[in-house]
């Protein structure tokens, strides 16, 4: 067992799970291969007399990216590869990740499906949120293109927000920009406001 795997086991065991949002069965968050080292995050508060704060560092080494599946049930929410992580966790429900070089695959209802990259992605487990920023492109199951500043997935409601310089690309060429996008990945209803 690595030391990354190691500090996993910890985690389930001290209620701490990186972005699953939950404490049973709900659903979860399963990390994939990676290295790293982690150690205590002495400067962080600890949210209650039994948290342990923990930090997490990881890298991609050689083809070995890291990865992050998000499920409910047995249905796939999102898989996140990533050159690196940095990760600290309080306690339960309260773990933050920031990723160097997301790439992740959204997964709706129905086969709806978006695969995005960025520089830089952070998943927040309390708001049950992932962000991209530092501009984003990202492509439909049916190769609609879309881009913009950021874009920010919410769990609960499984809609995707984007912001600025929003521009889609439609596979007949058609294009609609804009400053704000909601796409629902249940439905697969989009709108965008400001168009123009």
């Amino acid at each position: 067992m690595n030391r990354r795997a190691g500090l996993w086991a910890l985690s389930a065991l001290l209620s701490v799970t990186a972005c699953s949002g939950r404490t049973s069965g709900e659903s979860s968050a399963t990390p994939g291969p990676a290295t790293g080292s982690a150690r205590p995050a002495s400067a962080v508060p600890a949210a209650g007399p039994s948290s342990i704060p923990i930090a997490l560092h990881a890298h991609k080494v050689g083809s070995k990216y890291i990865y992050l599946t998000k499920q409910k049930g047995n249905r796939r929410v999102y898989v996140l590869r990533a050159d690196a992580e940095t990760g600290q966790y309080f306690g339960a429900n309260t773990g933050r990740s920031d990723f160097t070089r997301p790439h992740i695959t959204f997964y709706g209802t129905a086969g709806k499906q978006l695969t995005a990259d960025a520089p830089l992605g952070t998943v927040v487990e309390r708001d049950k949120t992932v962000t991209m920023t530092g501009g984003v492109t990202a492509v439909d199951q049916d190769g609609t293109t879309l881009r913009c500043d950021t874009l920010r997935y919410d769990d609960p409601t499984e809609e995707l927000h984007g912001q600025g310089n929003v521009v889609l690309h439609s596979p007949q060429g058609d294009e609609l920009r804009g400053e704000t996008l909601d796409w629902n990945l249940h439905d697969g209803q989009l709108s965008v406001r400001g168009a123009r």
